[in-house]
């Protein structure tokens, strides 16, 4: 019994991991925003950085202590005629958090990226979100 119990057990893995890799795909692709304007769910995620946008401001969240590793990063942040590289800190896990004014038109596209400074130079990109003001 324990054979028949097993593909069926597989099959629904399968399909519950598909219909969450689709969702997850849908609703990181395409940038959902209210009417109002406001960021709606994972929008403006990717990999191990979240930006969200609304009133002229933006919230960097690099998230998740095992998305990247432990090290020194800067974020690099873009749109509405603007353009900076945030200062670096050191990550050392879990979430953290980072807000500034970014006073751009509402319906701005901004874009952001972390960058992993690797011990023996150069740098990886851990996630580049982008979403709208």
């Amino acid at each position: 019994m324990k054979a028949l119990e097993r593909p069926g057990r597989s099959l629904a893995r399968l399909l519950t991991t598909a219909a969450t890799l689709t969702a997850v795909t849908a609703m990181t692709l395409s940038p959902a925003a209210s009417a109002a304007g406001r960021v709606a769910g994972p929008a403006g995620t990717s990999v191990c950085l979240r930006l969200l946008a609304d009133y002229n401001a933006i919230l960097l969240r690099h998230w998740g202590s095992d998305c990247s590793p432990r090290g020194t990063y800067h974020i690099h942040v873009w749109g509405g005629g603007r353009d900076m590289n945030y200062p670096t800190y050191t990550y050392s896990g879990g979430n953290r958090d980072f807000s500034y004014t970014w006073p751009v038109p509402s319906g701005t596209n901004i874009c952001a990226e972390l960058w992993y400074h690797k011990p023996g130079g150069g740098y990886s990109s851990y996630g580049l979100p982008c979403t709208t003001m």
